[in-house]
């Protein structure tokens, strides 16, 4: 079986400055492999490189050398992109859309059955511990724990076989921390494969079969 993700290399260079641009490297020849039906941890303060490495992932954007390969796939395969989830660090939904609506959204968008999604939504909320008199309540009014829970529910309604989440635990209070602790573990049991940056130490002790630690964009560590 091939792995959930295979890094080669991967650098990404931004240039920074107005009149003067100068290039800052945010991600560092990253060399890494994760195997699938485990949680992997990417650990590193704040600026280490981590959420680059999560968007350069998913496609959001575009490495400056090395490679990567999602589920078999390059990054830059479209189709690979139906078979994982994501869960940004900032967030910017629709905030005129209710919970419910905003997931079944995102499970249109990956074709979703209606049929499926009416049944798998409000199901879905409730396992992220979002109450149910917030259903039906516009996410403009939502406080960033809410917010959180509901971007965890739009990352798995499509029931993907990765789930990459970049700081899963911003904002939410200890129940809110082990309702996703909780939802992590049970993705793993499910056969899904979980791969999460944190700059806490403790969650990844918590959950995590395996980690990375990065630092100035560089792996400084790696191991059970």
């Amino acid at each position: 079986m091939t792995p959930a993700v295979e890094i080669d290399a991967l650098t990404k260079v931004f240039e920074v400055g107005f009149l003067r641009k100068r290039p800052v490297t945010a991600l560092d020849s990253l060399t890494l492999t994760v195997d699938r039906e485990q949680i992997f941890g990417f650990l590193g303060p704040n600026g280490a490189g981590k959420t680059t490495t999560l968007k350069l992932l998913v496609g959001l954007l575009r490495p400056t050398s090395g490679s990567a390969r999602v589920l078999g796939e390059p990054i830059a395969h479209v189709a690979m992109h139906q078979k994982i989830g994501f869960l940004p660090e900032q967030a910017n939904f629709y905030d005129n859309l209710t919970a419910r609506e905003l997931v079944t959204y995102y499970g249109e968008l990956a074709n979703v059955d209606r049929a499926v999604l009416a049944k798998r939504v409000p199901e879905l909320l409730d396992r992220v511990g979002l109450e149910a008199k917030a259903f039906d309540r516009r996410l403009r009014k939502f406080s960033k724990g809410m917010l959180q829970r509901v971007g965890l529910a739009q990352a798995i309604v499509h029931d993907p076989e990765l789930v990459f989440l970049d700081e899963p635990m911003s904002g939410l209070d200890p129940i809110g921390r082990r309702h996703v602790r909780d939802l992590i573990l049970d993705l793993r049991a499910s056969g899904k494969t979980v791969f999460f940056s944190s700059h806490i130490l403790s969650d990844v002790e918590a959950l995590c079969d395996r980690v990375a630690i990065l630092n100035q964009g560089r792996l400084v560590g790696e191991g059970l």
